[in-house]
């Protein structure tokens, strides 16, 4: 039976975990610098493109958020069921688990509440945005239970999934809800898919990385790994959120004071051209004045 402190040791035995959170945040710059090129392309002005950017990196901090509070709960509910085999606790867990996993439930809300609040603030959604990429976030996860069942070839998840669909439709389905507003909600979370499939791609990366180098431990199970993955996802988020940003608001200020010193030279350059018509005007008023003059005699 593996104790907690080899757990500790292992995961936090340097410099594996050095190497796999310096992979998530070399990935995390890639996915900012995909997302500062697509911006650059579609906007031509300094505000937009600063502010698709944000749109773009916010989508995607919210869809790992989605994903991420949600394998969390599901994780904890796995290792519970599978490593607590005896005792009061045991006897507790089986009277009651299927409650407590709505308890865990809510607990995966307020985290990800709480991230995208808190740790990570999405400024740039609105309320329908934010229930686009959440449903996009459904798609999200049904893929990675796709890949664990069909791919992995492991059913130990699969009572987890009718939980799972009922979670995440929740999420983004209101009690008022009409079919026009899920349509609308669908519409929008197509347009995701392309970050959904960033996403995917950068967790599988992660993944792979962590298995061949056996620094993710098979025997903890996928659904802990993928967990525990998404936790440096989300630590390289934090770190590069503020260097990514930095840097493009610098690039955006930089090119603003270049236009607006560019700005002030045509007009300093149009100021001088008209000072001195004027005093070519003003010269030439006085010998105007006197030929007048003399044709008057």
């Amino acid at each position: 039976m593996y104790t907690t402190s080899y757990y500790l040791e292992h995961y936090f035995h340097m410099p594996d975990f050095i190497i796999f959170l310096a992979l998530a945040m070399v990935l995390m710059g890639i996915v900012f610098f995909v997302f500062y090129l697509y911006a650059k392309g579609t906007n031509k002005t300094d505000k937009k493109l600063e502010h698709e950017f944000y749109y773009l990196s916010e989508r995607f901090y919210e869809l790992i958020f989605s994903g991420g509070s949600i394998i969390g709960f599901m994780a904890a509910y796995y290792l519970i069921n599978r490593f607590v085999t005896e005792g009061a606790f045991k006897t507790f867990w089986d009277d009651y688990k299927d409650y407590l996993l709505l308890v865990f439930m809510v607990i995966s809300i307020l985290v990800n509440s709480f991230l995208d609040h808190v740790v990570l603030r999405v400024k740039h959604l609105d309320e329908d945005a934010m229930a686009s990429i959440r449903l996009t976030g459904m798609l999200y996860m049904i893929i990675i239970f796709a890949y664990i069942k069909f791919i992995y070839e492991d059913d130990n998840y699969d009572m987890f999934i009718a939980y799972f669909l009922t979670l995440m439709i929740g999420r983004f389905v209101y009690f008022d809800a009409s079919f026009k507003d899920f349509l609308h909600c669908i519409k929008r979370a197509i347009a995701n898919i392309p970050i959904m499939i960033m996403a995917l791609t950068f967790l599988g990366i992660m993944c792979l990385y962590g298995y061949s180098t056996e620094y993710l431990l098979k025997h903890n199970g996928v659904i802990t790994n993928i967990f525990f993955t998404h936790l440096f996802i989300i630590v390289a988020m934090f770190i590069t959120h503020f260097v990514a940003y930095k840097i493009v608001q610098g690039k955006t200020c930089v090119k603003t004071k270049r236009t607006n010193r560019i700005e002030r030279e045509d007009n300093r350059q149009r100021h001088s051209r008209r000072e001195s018509h004027d005093r070519v005007e003003r010269q030439e008023r006085p010998r105007r004045q006197d030929e007048i003059e003399v044709m008057d005699l």
